[in-house]
């Protein structure tokens, strides 16, 4: 019973991730044969969403972490066969617009982004992004989520602006921002001693001039 549940959870992040590829890269010129699939209706995605809630009330916090950071990676490797995320040239985040923008050497990629929070590797700390007030509002809501979502399940210490912990538990606070925000992928980009994470979405491609 436990593997057909986590057998259908799978299958359904991977329509998802589908479905969220074909609806929201936005491609122009010559890119645009890459992407004749149809697109679904913002109904279908909304199903999807209010499936995965609704089987959130019945699980434990370590379940639905288990589960977001599953689908971080069925976006991810999506995100990587379609457009090459992972292989762009560099990266930019315009905190005042709330973009995140990847150059590659044939194109751009411009998505909506929130910064869900910094890691700083000298002092191993994690500022999340709700607590920085120098953010726009608009430019951290997803981390706010998380936040809200901390509170209600009443897990201990995420009511603190600086955590200190592993990287690896920063991958998970983004990918929990993801999930909960119906974000379409998580991104990290590093900065000398500090990395950056962001969730993203309304993909659009376009060709590099």
């Amino acid at each position: 019973m436990k593997m057909t549940a986590i057998l259908s959870i799978a299958v359904v992040l991977i329509v998802m991730a589908v479905l969220w590829l074909n609806r929201s890269a936005q491609v122009s010129g010559p890119l645009q044969d890459a992407f004749n699939t149809s697109v679904p209706s913002d109904a279908e995605i909304a199903a999807i969403h209010a499936q995965h809630r609704d089987q959130d009330e019945k699980m434990t916090h370590e379940q639905i972490m288990e589960r977001a950071l599953n689908d971080l990676q069925i976006k991810t490797s999506a995100h990587a066969g379609v457009w090459k995320l992972g292989d762009e040239e560099r990266w930019n985040w315009d905190g005042e617009k709330g973009t995140l923008l990847f150059t590659f050497k044939d194109k751009i990629v411009r998505t909506r982004a929130q910064l869900v929070g910094s890691y700083v590797y000298s002092r191993r700390s994690w500022l999340w992004a709700w607590a920085n007030k120098s953010i726009p509002e608009d430019s951290k809501s997803d981390a706010q989520k998380v936040h809200n979502h901390m509170i209600k399940r009443h897990v201990a210490g995420f009511d603190h602006e600086e955590l200190f912990i592993d990287e690896q538990d920063a991958w998970a606070f983004a990918s929990l921002a993801c999930y909960l925000a119906n974000a379409e992928g998580a991104y990290s980009g590093r900065d000398g001693d500090m990395r950056a994470f962001f969730t993203f979405h309304d993909i659009e491609i376009l060709p590099r001039q």
